[in-house]
């Protein structure tokens, strides 16, 4: 018997049994935790269907008396009375209607306060006030008519105000709402109230072990409590520095903080409905919050689990666990002996004669269980890697092989590619500003192109008129890499007939003439459906440098003064080329007066555009117009650089994500 153990099999069977054994004991202590998670788990779901609960039921008292108030202030006659209060004709009706609305009204009562006189009219359920409705003028150094004021001032169509008489232990709620005129001017302030006394009291009471209910307003004083002394104090005392509060109630400064915080967002309408843990009286409770915005309270129900749901309760479960899984231990130990262990046994020391090589071995299949299917797969698997093992090394050289000819092939035709794009470079690069020309015309000039990939969209040039003077343009085509260079070399083609058409003195001109070259362009037959053209700036000096004309597609011209200052001057509205534009569109010309000193900036919207820095938001004019004055004092010649190294640091890690272009010059 003890050699049986020394076994696998038979270590295999003690371990199998130690398991369980261990997660008997460890289910039997673990299960008051999972039956204390339940319980808990019941309570906040009692809690806060409790509280749900008491919210529908006040909410369903006031939603009735709130829409007859809505009619009644939009009642035609009302209106017109409040306007003529002194009409004895119109004030009879009024009378009269009021009257029939204070018959429906839950309360039978109502009050109409004309904003002109401050006059107050009200009647009450009893009908004490029947035939001299009026009872007094409201007056503003009066604290106890200070509600009225209050309404008129900061009230828009209504509001739900509760008030608690002490002395009568009379907790109505007020709904004041405001009567305007046709010119939407604050005629009078018209309601009614509802008694909400016995039925707090009723809502809040429960005959429930372990459940405590309170309604609080927005300062967090008690408005209702499940308790009779409580409710006996709040009655007898109505001065807020002594009032019960719900935060009085908390043991703990922290819970006491996060409730008022809780309270705050549920009264800002973030929230409205919360579960959280409260010690209160020494005792951790489920405290379910819902809020009633309408009426600026909360009903809070606190809930001690262990009262409402007992873990007695549990006891039966307990003992059917405990036997069923001792009964579960010595039967798996039974059948894993019988039907797993002793032909496991024999497929493991199988597998020691396949690792040594013995791929002839197999086993008979005495049972058609998973075991046997197991042992059927085994066997079938002995077979396969015996014929695998044989061709195995020829098979991965062919494929190591065919590899290398596929990865030599993808390398050739990635070269082919890439040799075509940087010669596309060089073709796109000849359309640019040459540099001869530049430091002939402009000897202080500064130039930043940046395409985003190899080629791109953008580019820059310069017409040389035979008197000295000169075109500048500076373009930012529709697309990226290799279809916005195309573009480029079509919008340049066009660009160059549209100077020679109206000569370069005439920027509108050159840019409406290329809109509608472009434009016949892209509407051939050829052409895709996609929106295609460019935002383009041209800039004309003459010979004599003494002004320069400007036309801009969504490109501005900067002028940077001496003293630091950026005038812009910005292009119109609308990109040059784009099919949904007709034929006509007409161009802005911009004169401007050439002044010593002044230095003149124009660029593509992908220096804007640039994402980076630490929050990854875009660079924008206001960075660019802080580079431009930092380095107004410095040669040109050192701009594009200065520039390129600011939006380099400014990217960081973040990928290019425009083609960037900028050029700069002076005219001295």
């Amino acid at each position: 018997m003890r050699e049986s153990f020394r076994g696998l099999r038979g270590r295999f069977l003690l371990l199998v049994i130690a398991i369980y054994v261990a997660v008997g004991i460890g289910s039997l202590l673990g299960f008051y935790r999972v039956a204390q998670s339940i319980i808990h788990t019941l309570g906040a779901g009692y809690a806060t269907q409790y509280a749900n609960q008491q919210r529908s039921k006040i909410l369903a008292k006031v939603e009735r008396e709130l829409v007859l108030t809505q009619k009644l202030v939009n009642s035609p006659l009302l209106v017109a009375w409040a306007q003529d209060e002194h009409n004895p004709q119109l004030k009879a009706q009024a009378m009269q209607e009021l009257e029939s609305y204070r018959r429906i009204f839950a309360d039978h009562s109502w009050f109409f306060v004309v904003t002109a006189s401050h006059d107050y009219y009200t009647n009450n359920a009893q009908n004490e006030y029947g035939g001299h409705e009026f009872r007094f003028v409201e007056k503003e150094g009066d604290s106890t008519m200070r509600w009225y004021f209050e309404t008129l001032k900061h009230v828009e169509t209504f509001e739900l105000h509760p008030d608690y008489d002490a002395q009568l232990d009379v907790t109505k709620l007020f709904i004041n709402a405001i009567v305007r005129d046709a010119a939407g001017r604050k005629i009078a302030v018209a309601g009614t109230g509802l008694d909400l006394s016995s039925f707090i009291h009723s809502i809040v009471r429960t005959g429930d072990a372990g459940v405590e209910n309170m309604l609080i307003n927005d300062d967090g004083y008690v408005q209702g409590h499940s308790s009779a002394a409580v409710m006996q104090a709040i009655a007898h005392n109505h001065d807020d520095k002594t009032r019960l509060q719900v935060y009085t109630l908390v043991d703990d400064p922290a819970q006491r903080d996060e409730l008022r915080a809780a309270l705050a967002r549920m009264k800002a309408g973030n929230i409205a409905d919360l579960r959280t843990e409260l010690t209160v009286d020494g005792q951790k409770r489920i405290a379910a919050i819902s809020y009633m915005p309408e009426l600026h309270w909360a009903a809070i129900v606190l809930v001690d689990p262990s009262q409402v749901i007992r873990l007695q309760m549990f006891r039966p479960i307990l003992i059917l666990l405990g036997a069923a899984l001792l009964l579960t231990i010595l039967l798996v130990s039974w059948l894993l002996e019988r039907l797993v262990l002793t032909r496991l046994g024999r497929l493991t020391r199988l597998t020691h004669d396949i690792a040594a090589g013995q791929y002839d071995r197999t086993l008979e299949v005495d049972r058609e269980d998973e075991i046997g299917q197991l042992t059927h797969s085994f066997n079938a698997m002995t077979r396969t890697v015996g014929d695998y093992m044989q061709n195995l090394e020829q098979k991965v050289a062919d494929r190591t092989e065919a590899l290398r000819s596929a990865n030599d092939q993808l390398a050739e035709s990635n070269r082919k590619v890439m040799d075509s794009i940087r010669y596309a470079r060089l073709i796109q690069s000849s359309i640019l500003s040459k540099a001869e020309d530049l430091n002939a015309l402009l000897p202080e000039h500064a130039v930043l192109w940046l395409p985003r990939d190899i080629v791109g969209g953008d580019f820059h040039c310069l017409y040389r008129g035979e008197d000295g003077g000169f075109l500048l343009a500076v373009a930012d085509c529709t697309g990226h890499g290799v279809p916005g260079a195309f573009m480029t070399m079509a919008s340049k083609a066009l660009l160059d007939h549209a100077v020679a058409t109206h000569g370069m003195d005439r920027p509108a001109a050159v840019m409406g003439e290329l809109h509608r070259g472009l434009r016949a362009l892209l509407q051939s037959r050829y052409a895709s459906d996609a929106e295609s053209g460019l935002d383009l700036a041209l800039v004309h000096v003459p010979a004599d440098r003494s002004r320069l004309l400007f036309a801009g597609a969504k490109l501005p011209l900067w002028v940077l003064g001496s003293d630091g200052e950026v005038a812009v001057h910005r292009g119109d509205r609308q990109s040059v080329g784009y099919r949904r534009k007709g034929d006509d569109l007409a161009f802005t010309q911009h004169a401007i007066a050439a002044t010593p000193g002044q230095r003149y900036v124009l660029f593509t919207d992908g220096i804007l555009d640039q994402h980076g820095g630490e929050q990854g938001f875009a660079f924008g004019q206001t960075r660019l117009k802080a580079v431009v004055r930092e380095q107004r004092q410095a040669p040109l010649a050192d701009w594009a650089e200065v520039l390129a190294h600011v939006l380099a640091n400014y990217r960081g890690p973040l990928p290019q994500r425009d083609d960037i272009t900028f050029v700069a010059f002076r005219l001295d």
